[in-house]
């Protein structure tokens, strides 16, 4: 009973399962159904006959069956024939250091092996295998089929590290449930990814077992720096120590060069007598003076005296082989007084302005152009505060606008955005990811007046690699510039002709233009006349276009690679008279510079051209923010009189103490973020537009300035002495806090994790105990993740974070106390770009444990003869499952009409046997010949008409003949009856009768005196015995209903 509980043995024996039901529910739904079936039946259909009614209640309940197996999901089940078999190779840096193989190189030697296995004698024709190719990221070169082809295989870019987990994860999501499944491993075992174990348990689970083919190799001697050890932090003008550790597996003492780099200047640098096993070589980092907080990075680097892999290798002497794992980095946060950095995109003598009015303030600005931002997080934890002033979203990287919104909101620094016709909406910042962490909207009301823009974009990038996939990605950046009360449209080249891909209208929400641009199929476009005319005025007379628009600002944008024709000087006259401006961006030209139609164009009409560019497409979505935002210059408000300021919070630290603020010449329009948290102590103009906003965004804070900070629109303020007092509140009140004495921060890597530990003294050396201590992890790529740390000891707590990716790791720590102190401590981890490489031998243990997890096997490296990768023994036997549900609904509609008919139509059971056996008659006199009339039964007929007759003295009528078996056809219904002499024989006329002897004639039983019949009394008792028979009939017929 217990197997019927999931599912039924013998039915799965018979090739049917369920799908969604086990088949006791699927039963017992049956019963449950069919029991006030049967009930209402018996009832409903007492007028029919028994017969009538038992088939209509059988129908019935079979009309219940076939939908209870829909329902329950019934399937054949199909014995498993085809082999699936899927080669996961490893192909990390770790990987070339194998050097037992066949052929020239280690790449020929795994291609060949693969392509050899792909061939075993085994493989049936139905069976097919394919490639996944792994290092920290898995990708697939051939999928299954039923030969290998390995003509295109994936791209990919370089990694340093090896994901086995992952590459398994992959090739099981790969494998379809229609055939017996197997995968080979080729791979050294050095696995630095996810956690292994739940993929090794699913593969064993589904019956999937993983041979192993291990590239095994040793590396001898061998030296490496395994660590560089820097405090996490030290204060301003204190020395400290940097530990450099290196490991070395020579039997000998190897010779070499320790350097030591700090920002990539030597430091130090020493001759070095490594002993086998670990060493320890210890520097003295002097102290150092440099304002605010700032970082120092270490690299440590190991030149060995004799490279055993080298050219001038001398034999017998010890040395080193690779040269990847020389290099250790680290870095640690000097705390000194605040640092500020000063983006300027005004230049010249304006620029200088806010440095010089701070100076005395006590705040020393880093003044850089956006050319010399910093890059990384590391760089930017040098300054507690960043001031962006005048700068387009263009001039910097999609991955420096990531990196600062990541240091403001996750690492706690400062951002103040200052204004100019080069800033916020104006400057394209609408949709990025600085714009998330700034108190407001690049966006203004729709109630607003304010003159709006529309933009065109004319897409033709199919010329280029990817073109499809980076007209998209342009197009949604210049949508998302856009303000909700732009225009936009996109046209591109169709079947045959220019087309709108999405027909120019006011951009909302962005959603629909953003659904219709991933919907492009970009056509190769034989003239931009076209595209032009349509873009203008549309396809007709009454569609919108851009001369019927009432924008301020009019801009179309070709992205193409210049081969179309020119368009018709009528059109760019057309253009010039519209006032629409067009800028043209060469992607892929025929040649190392910008098509000439591409450069007239943008310059008949005013606009800018851009290219050639044929290689590092990521700076073409750049391209199109900036002339996107060309549009928006409508958010510009200037007023030659001046705008009214109001102080509308006198209570914010920001203008605390400020009397009187004069009014400004211009402003970028903005609006506040609708939340609580947004500040806003000054406004402008009579709608109160924030001039001055301040919020808390994360574990940092940021300003708006929506006018300039010199003599242009602020020229009234600068030279009054609030100017600088207000600039230094500004800045000190978004600044980092200083970081915690309090805690001690240290970090080590272990594994594919990297482990903090933090010790919490207080000032008289007291441990501090129950603190909550969370905070951030930003990693290489701006990618930020969460990290908590648990206390594990007296004063000591302790977390761990993912570090899989080579690179800087910083964290921000923020704890607080049980009596409500709090605090911020920085700290971080810097990752090897090689840490497989730091592994010397191949992990065999691992790879085994693979293949005996899983029921695979351990295969000679690179002996395909024997790889049997298609053989069916160590397969679990199984069936794929085939829907019936095609088949069973005309089943049940059949069963329906079946139903219906049996109720509606009257029939009778006794009718429909005689009718059964008029339709076998039939058959069988189509059939079968007639049995020839034996002598015997002649020789009855006549003493039956003798008998009859009652004259056997008179002379014998000649017999009659029947006619021969041909002739006998069947009697025509429509002749009169006329009796005649029995023909054929009597056995077939009279019932009960036999071909048995006939007994001898009965005597004459009429009584005495009676008169003998007359000549015709055989036609009257032969009419007797038909009436009989058909009384006898009836009356079964009547018992029979």
């Amino acid at each position: 009973m217990a197997g019927w509980l999931t599912t039924s043995p013998q039915l799965v024996a018979w090739g049917v399962d369920l799908e969604y039901l086990p088949w006791w529910k699927a039963a017992l739904l049956f019963g449950v159904l069919a029991l006030p079936i049967v009930l209402l039946s018996i009832r409903s259909l007492a007028g029919l006959g028994p017969v009538r009614r038992w088939v209509a209640m059988g129908v019935r309940l079979l009309v219940l069956l076939v939908l209870v197996l829909l329902v329950a999901g019934v399937r054949w089940q199909r014995d498993l024939q085809v082999v699936e078999a899927w080669i996961v190779q490893d192909i990390s840096g770790s990987t070339a250091l194998v050097r037992d193989y066949p052929g020239k190189n280690l790449r020929e030697a795994l291609t060949g092996y693969v392509l050899a296995v792909a061939k075993d004698k085994e493989k049936r024709p139905t069976d097919r295998i394919g490639l996944i190719t792994f290092n920290d990221l898995p990708l697939i070169d051939a999928m299954a089929n039923v030969s290998l082809n390995l003509e295109t295989k994936a791209i990919r870019e370089p990694g340093g590290s090896t994901d086995i987990a992952a590459a398994l994860q992959l090739a099981m999501a790969m494998l379809r449930q229609d055939a017996m499944h197997r995968l080979l491993l080729i791979s050294d075992g050095n696995h630095l990814g996810g956690d292994l174990e739940p993929v090794l348990a699913a593969a064993a689970a589904q019956g999937i077992p993983i041979d192993v083919m291990p590239l095994r190799y040793e590396v001898v001697d061998e030296v490496l720096v395994e660590r560089l050890d820097a405090p996490t932090w030290r204060r301003e003008n204190e020395p400290f120590s940097v530990d450099v550790r290196l490991r070395s597996n020579n039997v000998l003492p190897v010779e070499g060069k320790l350097t030591l780099l700090l920002g990539g200047v030597k430091l130090e640098e020493r001759q070095v007598s490594l002993r086998p096993g670990s060493n320890v070589e210890r520097f003295r980092v002097p102290a150092m003076r440099q304002a605010g907080m700032h970082i120092h990075q270490f690299e440590a680097i190991f030149e060995p005296a004799n490279l055993k892999s080298g050219p001038n290798a001398v034999a017998g002497k010890p040395g080193d082989t690779i040269l990847e794992n020389n290099r250790q980095t680290g870095f640690t946060f000097v705390r000194g007084r605040g640092r500020v950095l000063y983006v300027d995109g005004v230049g010249g003598d304006e620029g200088q302005i806010l440095v010089r009015q701070l100076r005395p303030e006590g705040i020393e600005l880093e003044r850089v152009s956006v050319e010399d931002m910093p890059t990384d997080l590391v760089s930017l934890q040098n300054f507690d505060a960043v001031i962006l002033s005048n700068i387009r979203r263009d001039a910097m990287t999609p991955a420096q606008d990531r990196l600062l919104a990541a240091y403001v909101h996750e690492l706690g620094g400062g951002l103040v955005m200052v204004g100019g016709p080069d800033s916020f909406g104006a400057g394209a910042w609408q949709g990025s990811e600085v714009e998330k962490v700034l108190p407001v909207n690049m966006d203004v009301p729709a109630q607003r007046q304010i003159p709006k823009g529309a933009l065109v974009l004319i897409m033709h990038s199919c010329e280029m690699p990817n073109g499809n996939y980076w007209g998209i990605q342009c197009a949604l950046k210049a949508i998302e510039t856009l303000s909700s009360r732009d225009e936009v449209g996109v046209v591109s080249f169709g079947p045959g002709r220019s087309i709108w891909d999405y027909p120019l209208q006011v951009k909302g929400d962005g959603s629909k233009a953003v659904a219709a641009v991933k919907q492009m199929a970009l056509g190769d476009m034989p003239s931009f006349d076209e595209c032009m005319v349509l873009a203008l005025k549309g396809a007709n007379a009454a569609e919108y276009a851009l001369a019927k628009s009432d924008a301020r600002q009019k801009h179309v944008i070709i992205i193409s690679d210049g081969d179309p024709a020119p368009p018709s000087p009528q059109t760019i006259a057309a253009y010039r008279q519209a006032k629409v401006t067009v800028s043209t961006v060469s992607v892929y030209p025929h040649g190392n510079a910008i098509p000439p139609t591409m450069a007239e164009v943008a310059r008949d009409t005013g606009g800018r051209s851009y290219g050639p560019i044929d290689s590092n497409f990521n700076q073409l979505p750049q391209i199109f923010i900036k002339e996107a935002s060309v549009i928006r210059r409508s958010l510009i408000y200037e007023e030659k009189t001046g705008i009214p300021v109001a102080v509308s919070e006198a209570t914010s630290d920001i203008v605390r103490g400020i009397q009187r603020v004069p009014p400004v010449y211009g402003m970028v329009l903005t609006t506040r973020k609708p939340v609580p948290q947004v500040e806003v102590p000054l406004v402008a103009g009579k709608n109160k537009d924030p001039l001055l906003a301040r919020w808390q965004t994360g574990l940092g804070k940021a300003v708006a300035f929506t006018s300039d900070a010199h003599n242009k629109w602020a020229a009234g303020w600068v030279a009054t002495p609030d100017f600088g007092k207000f600039w230094a509140q500004l800045i000190r009140s978004v600044a980092r806090p200083p970081m915690s004495s309090e805690l001690d921060v240290r970090t080590q890597r272990v594994g594919e994790k990297v482990r903090v530990t933090v010790e919490a003294l207080s000032k008289d050396s007291a441990f501090l105990n129950f603190l909550s201590i969370s905070g951030k992890v930003i990693g290489p790529g701006g990618e930020a993740q969460d990290i908590r740390l648990v206390q594990t000891g007296p004063g000591t707590y302790a977390g761990e974070f993912e570090a899989g990716k080579p690179g800087n790791y910083v964290t921000i720590l923020n704890y607080r106390g049980p009596r409500g102190e709090s605090g911020m401590v920085l700290g971080g981890a810097a990752v090897s770009e090689s840490p497989e490489l730091r592994e010397l031998k191949s992990n065999e243990p691992l790879l085994r444990r693979i293949a005996e997890s899983t029921g695979g096997r351990l295969l000679d490296p690179f002996d395909a003869a024997n790889a049997r990768l298609f053989t069916r023994q160590g397969l679990r036997p199984g069936r794929a499952p085939l829907p019936v549900w095609d088949l069973l609904i005309p089943v049940v509609v059949a069963l329906i009409l079946v139903d219906v008919a049996t109720r509606r139509i009257a029939w009778d059971w006794l009718a429909v046997k005689r009718a059964g056996a008029r339709v076998a008659e039939s058959l069988r006199e189509f059939t079968l010949a007639r049995r020839v009339e034996t002598a015997s039964t002649v020789d009855a007929l006549r003493r039956v008409r003798e008998e009859g007759s009652g004259k056997p003295g008179e002379p014998e009528a000649p017999p009659v003949r029947p006619p021969p078996v041909s002739e006998v056809g069947r009697p025509d219904p429509r002749a009169r009856f006329q009796a005649r002499g029995v023909e054929g024989d009597i056995t077939q006329v009279v019932g009960g009768a036999t071909d048995k002897p006939l007994p001898s004639a009965p005597k004459d039983a009429r009584p005495k005196g009676a008169a003998s019949a007359g000549p015709g009394a055989h036609t009257e008792s032969l009419l007797e015995a038909k009436r009989r028979a058909r009384e006898q009939m009836k009356r079964k017929e009547e018992e029979g209903q």
